[in-house]
């Protein structure tokens, strides 16, 4: 088999948000979304009515569960009469009971609708998915605010407030948007998900009850909390280094890629390259972005997946029409009607995983890479037989790999240097279960090898070793996996084509292998299969790596992007063609 480069999974720049509303007329779905999660309250209060919003959590045996703050249905411990609900779609108002269960000092109350159906409310029917995480909020972070303020119903701000800090369940804010009638309504995160509960209505000063305390309370108190996360934010891919060029997502949603653009693989609308930043075009936010050899994806906060570049093994997913030579310079959207969670960018293939946990890939499948029992191509998803669910999945060079809901590993097509990691070299284009039993947090799919990092963070490397890149003196391959020795504890791991990357728990990044990406201590070109911290990276602390072909980048925890290697088409993005062993800061757009 004729080797080919690898690629890599994970990228970031800043640049304005354009909200999709302010350009269309069209609907934004997303925030139809949300408008089906908030009601309308009315409340007769002993110091007069109040008209608040709150946030359908949950529905069970025809009752429908709201929380709202608890000034809006009560005055301290003193209850309102008469509190009526109005849900989106529907001009009746309903009335509402309130719970047994309420704080005062988080500001929180539970009402009741009973016999919904005889009202027409469909408990099931609710988009319950659009649970956000406040944890990763930073400062200055977009937020919006959904309610009914000064009697608009159904209100979604469309410019950003920005967040300023988390002070124990609180989350703060500046706010120049907050109005009566926001009070119980909900804090949004740029992909429209609820991240807090609206505690005041006044600016400028915002304060919300974070939803990660709110749902510990609600789940203590028994109620049937249905709220969910759509994305896994631990499994989203913000930066990427792929063959030749490299893709970032910053924390606004905004896309950007530079480096190699032969293909559109940059997705500007041109076939230039460039050595500095370039905006996706199209003007569509991201969650995740993922940099193959000439193509890339991106998936949307509506769980849609975009791709661009070469698609001449239909790696691209069922593009109608292409651009001469089978290309594509701008994102085009993936066939089938599929939402999903999170997409990985392989070598001519891709794989995709969707909201319900289900794996499809689609492209080049000369090896069984697309993991349907064939070796027929696909320009459309097509299904991982086994009807497993996955919880993450990771397209590399002639393979793919995922992890399941139970935590076990499998992974399907070439299986040259036993890069599937099932003891044998026999190609497999179903999955097969990677050996030893082992519970896995996190998986990469590199170019002749495959590493994972274990649910207690020891790291497991298999198949090719000519550079020691799973960690085996003596460059002899393993069809199984191996521990990687030194003891370390690892965050996530990154396997590249002669190198393996992994990031400790307190963001120390660390190498073993060879290659100009892949130097420890000093700057010559150097072989290890012990991990040895990164030549240059002393002083900085990582929250994501991504290695590919020939060159590396990663996102420190202040929010910067520094990359390192070959910089031929300028895919480390520092304004050159330099190579350099040495992170070197990303241009600044």
């Amino acid at each position: 088999m004729t080797r080919k480069p690898c690629l890599a999974l994970t990228f970031l720049v800043p640049m304005f948000l354009h909200s999709a509303a302010a350009h269309s007329q069209t609907p934004d779905p997303l925030r139809e979304d949300i408008k089906r999660l908030i009601v309308r309250i009315v409340a007769s209060l002993p110091s007069g009515s109040e008209d608040g919003a709150g946030i359908v959590i949950g529905a069970d045996d025809d009752h429908v569960y709201i929380v709202t703050a608890n000034h809006v249905v009560r005055v301290g411990d003193q209850p309102g009469k008469d509190i009526l609900v109005q849900f989106r779609g529907h001009t009746e108002k309903v009335l509402a009971q309130l719970a047994t269960h309420y704080s005062i000092d988080q500001d929180l109350a539970v009402i009741t609708v009973a016999n919904a159906k005889a009202h027409g409310i469909d408990g099931n029917a609710f988009p319950f998915d659009r649970l956000g995480d406040p944890t990763i909020l930073g400062q200055g972070d977009p937020v919006f605010l959904a309610g009914h303020p000064q009697g608009v119903l159904w209100s979604i701000t469309v410019s950003p407030d920005a967040f300023v800090e988390a002070d124990g369940d609180s989350l703060r804010f500046e706010s120049k948007s907050l109005f009566r009638g926001h009070s119980g309504g909900a804090l949004l995160n740029f992909r429209m998900e609820i991240v807090g509960l609206l505690r005041r209505d006044e600016q400028p000063n915002g304060d919300a009850l974070s939803i990660a305390s709110l749902v510990s309370t609600l789940k203590a108190w028994g109620y049937p909390v249905k709220l969910r996360q759509r994305f896994e934010v631990a499994g989203l891919e913000a930066l990427s280094a792929g063959g030749g060029h490299t893709c970032f997502v910053n924390k606004e949603g905004v896309a950007s890629c530079w480096g190699d653009n032969s293909r559109g693989q940059l997705g500007d609308g041109t076939t230039t390259s460039t050595s500095q930043p370039s905006t996706v075009s199209g003007r569509r936010t991201f969650v995740s972005i993922s940099a193959g050899l000439n193509h890339t994806c991106g998936v949307t906060p509506s769980a849609q997946v975009l791709c661009w570049g070469d698609n001449s093994s239909g790696q691209l997913g069922g593009m109608t029409s292409a651009d001469e030579d089978d290309r594509s310079r701008s994102p085009v959207a993936v066939s089938g009607g599929l939402s999903f969670a999170a997409v990985s960018a392989g070598e001519d293939h891709t794989c995709g995983l969707t909201t319900t946990g289900a794996a499809y890939c689609w492209g080049d499948n000369g090896y069984g890479q697309l993991g349907n029992g064939t070796k027929v191509s696909s320009p459309n998803p097509v299904p991982v037989t086994g009807g497993y669910t996955f919880r993450s999945v990771r397209a590399g060079v002639l393979f793919s790999c995922g992890i399941t809901d139970a935590g076990s590993a499998y992974c399907w097509g070439a299986n040259s240097f036993g890069r599937l990691g099932n003891g044998s070299q026999v190609d497999s284009s179903l999955p097969v279960p990677v050996s030893g039993n082992l519970k896995f947090a996190a998986v990469s799919a590199g170019d002749g090898h495959a590493c994972g990092v274990t649910t207690d963070g020891k790291s497991y490397c298999w198949g090719d070793n000519d550079s020691g890149q799973i960690g085996l003196a003596g460059g002899k391959s393993s069809p199984v996996p191996v521990p990687i020795a030194g003891g370390l504890t690892f965050a996530s791991i990154s396997a590249g084509r002669r190198t393996t990357y992994a990031l400790t728990r307190n963001g120390t990044a660390y190498s073993w292998g060879s290659g100009i990406d892949v130097l420890s201590v000093s700057n010559e070109e150097v072989s290890a299969t012990l991990p040895g911290q990164i030549f240059g990276t002393q002083g900085l602390r990582f929250k994501l790596l991504s290695t590919s072909f020939t060159h590396a980048c990663g996102q420190t925890t202040a929010g910067e992007v520094y990359c390192w290697g070959s910089n031929k088409y300028g895919q480390l993005g520092n304004g050159s063609n330099d190579e350099t062993v040495r992170p070197t800061l990303v241009s600044p757009r």
